[in-house]
């Protein structure tokens, strides 16, 4: 189990829940604008024994956990993780880039997860989702892991980062083409602290150009916020 990092309480990471963050090391993405460098190489440390202690001692007001990441699925220690939580009674949400259907379709089955949330940046061919995650990435697994969401009962969100320079507004209604029909997007304003590289330095959209493509997206999703305005 590779967990790196560890916040006790958040009130950012699902909206009208009190959360506790636990983060695992590993990634298979480069994401240039990625806001967590650090958790891109596989590993980490932190023991979950002392995490799960502190979990039951403070259940009066802590209602749920997000297992985020680097990329929680890629870790084999994943289902025992979800399995503890659950065990604590906590509601648990999972983040994940969607590249590892598989695991998704087993967490969900086994109701590990009471809400995913997958991070999607691109429109959903190879060449442009390659291009946004600094690798190759085959989107078919991604549109896959998009097709086990909408067939089950989970709750589950879309979360967009509007990157200057990644997203504009011609591949953001392409990318909406692709997720039609999906209950609940968030459009996340890019945060360059934190990024390394040129990107530490971007400057970020205008709220009005925000605001427009969450107009925009309204014509293909169920239900849009703009986080981080």
């Amino acid at each position: 189990m590779g967990v790196a990092g560890f916040v006790k309480t958040t009130l950012q990471d699902w909206e009208g829940k009190s959360s506790c963050l636990i983060s695992l090391g590993g990634c298979n993405l480069r994401c240039p604008y990625c806001n967590r460098p650090g958790l891109m190489e596989r590993g980490g440390d932190m023991d979950t024994a002392p995490i799960l202690g502190y979990i039951k001692e403070n259940r009066d007001f802590l209602e749920a956990a997000v297992v985020s990441g680097g990329e929680p699925t890629m870790d084999e220690g994943l289902y025992r993780l979800l399995g503890e939580l659950k065990k604590l009674k906590l509601k648990v949400k999972v983040d994940t880039n969607g590249c590892f259907p598989d695991v998704l379709d087993d967490i969900v089955g086994a109701r590990l997860a009471d809400k995913v949330c997958v991070n999607v940046m691109a429109p959903l061919d190879d060449a442009s989702y390659s291009r946004a995650a600094g690798t190759e990435v085959d989107a078919r697994l991604i549109r896959r892991s998009l097709d086990i969401l909408r067939g089950s009962e989970a709750p589950y969100e879309i979360r967009t980062v509007i990157v200057p320079g990644v997203v504009t507004h011609e591949s953001f209604v392409r990318m909406l083409k692709d997720l039609d029909g999906t209950r609940s997007m968030v459009i996340q304003q890019f945060d360059p602290r934190g990024a390394a590289g040129p990107m530490a330095s971007a400057v970020p959209y205008p709220v009005p150009a925000l605001v427009r493509m969450a107009e925009t997206a309204k014509g293909y999703i169920e239900r849009v916020r703009v986080r981080g305005v």
